[in-house]
């Protein structure tokens, strides 16, 4: 009976994996063939290896500079909400006040609110900043918003942290600085690297943001560089496959390099607060 179980399950696991599977790969699939074999069929296998729309990606388009700007906001954006919501988490994390429970909930509380809600007056504050279509105002908007969750995270590890080896430390002459950079963060390695990847595969793959406040802006980050395979008239399934294919390979080595940290530093803060 107990083998039963296991080969159903077994059974259920692969059929689901097949189906989140199947549009990853059609889209490998058709990345080969030619927009005339995909109009004909987007199911059917290529007839031939057809290299010639990675070509045209990588030498007509303007898919490097592209892919450079969508690293430099991923770098930039994941670097800062990182060391942000370490350092806030932590702090939030030692601050035994009420006034500190409240900041937090004010924190979380954004969560709760869609965001269409204030999607307009964000743009309104942005534009008023003279951040639109500037790569830092972008950077700055993806910061923000992206803090409830990390700073969630950080603080309720940093509760499940001891404090002897602070104490210790600033008894031993440690300033509240170097303690943070040499102790604090090293400590908070496993869920520092899950909130990484987090936002590394959030800022990465966004579009609407970047449309609303960068839309006009160059070089353009890669999906804001898809929409223009889309035309009036035609759309080039061949290429905007095709660069979503290699557009989303760095992501993926990406999140299989980091991916032993992700559970174990969710669990970790899910769980210590």
């Amino acid at each position: 009976m107990k083998n039963g179980k296991i080969w159903i399950q077994t059974v259920v696991i692969w059929i689901l994996a097949a189906v989140f599977a199947s549009p990853l790969f059609l889209v490998l699939i058709n990345s080969f063939k030619t927009k005339g074999e995909i109009m004909n069929s987007a199911i059917a296998m290529p007839s031939t290896l057809y290299l010639g729309n990675f070509e045209r990606i990588m030498t007509e388009g303007s898919f490097v500079p592209s892919f450079l700007c969508s690293l430099f906001v991923v770098v930039m954006t994941t670097g800062l909400t990182v060391l942000v919501s370490a350092v806030t988490g932590y702090a939030l994390a030692r601050w035994d006040s009420r006034l500190c429970t409240v900041i937090l909930l004010v924190i979380m509380s954004t969560l709760f609110v869609p965001f269409q809600v204030y999607m307009v007056a964000l743009i309104v504050v942005v534009r008023n900043l003279q951040l639109v279509n500037r790569l830092f105002g972008l950077i700055l908007v993806y910061l923000a918003l992206g803090m409830p969750v990390p700073i969630f995270l950080c603080r309720s590890y940093c509760v499940g942290m001891s404090r002897e080896i602070e104490e210790a430390a600033i008894i031993d002459g440690c300033s509240n600085g170097r303690m943070i950079m040499t102790i604090i963060l090293p400590l908070m390695k496993p869920i520092l690297a899950t909130v990484a990847v987090l936002n590394a595969l959030w800022v990465w793959g966004e579009f609407l943001v970047a449309f609303l406040l960068y839309g006009n802006g160059k070089p353009m980050t890669l999906p804001l560089s898809q929409r223009y395979f889309f035309g009036t008239y035609s759309n080039q399934w061949n290429l905007v496959l095709t660069n979503f294919l290699i557009s989303s390979i760095p992501i993926v080595i990406f999140y299989l390099v980091m991916q032993k940290h992700i559970i174990k530093g969710i669990a970790a803060g899910a769980v210590k607060g």
